[in-house]
């Protein structure tokens, strides 16, 4: 049993890493910053650990150095298309990313799911 900082790091990232899933699974309708007051959790000790937790499964990828693999239907083609969309932002949310491709640009909110940044990782790389 390590007693050290690395095991109680390791723990409180596990403990915010069910909390962070739980805000993203809320009702919908009800906001982040609601959700966060509701269980009594600080918004700032909240974006605080869900930047730490991005930037630690970013880190993770990139040590890497592949994207994880998708084996796409042989009978399905694949193609992106562009949506144009009015983007209103709730308090508290803003564009945490940006990717820029060639003829492409992908806005990421700071309020969006791991899960489906890898999913986004995931499909930008197969159809490059």
């Amino acid at each position: 049993m390590q007693l050290g900082g690395i095991y109680v790091c390791k723990k409180q990232a596990e403990e915010w890493k069910a909390i962070i899933e739980q805000c993203q699974a809320r009702p919908e309708g009800q906001t982040a910053k609601q959700w966060l007051a509701d269980n009594g959790i600080s918004d700032k000790t909240y974006y605080y650990w869900l930047r730490k937790l991005r930037r630690r499964a970013y880190d993770e990828l990139a040590q890497t150095k592949e994207v994880p693999a998708v084996v796409p239907d042989k009978t399905t083609p694949v193609a992106l298309a562009e949506i144009p969309a009015e983007v209103i932002m709730e308090p508290g949310r803003y564009t945490a990313v940006t990717i820029r491709l060639k003829r492409s640009t992908i806005e990421i909110s700071n309020a969006v799911s791991d899960s489906l940044i890898v999913d986004l990782v995931k499909a930008v790389a197969n159809a490059l």
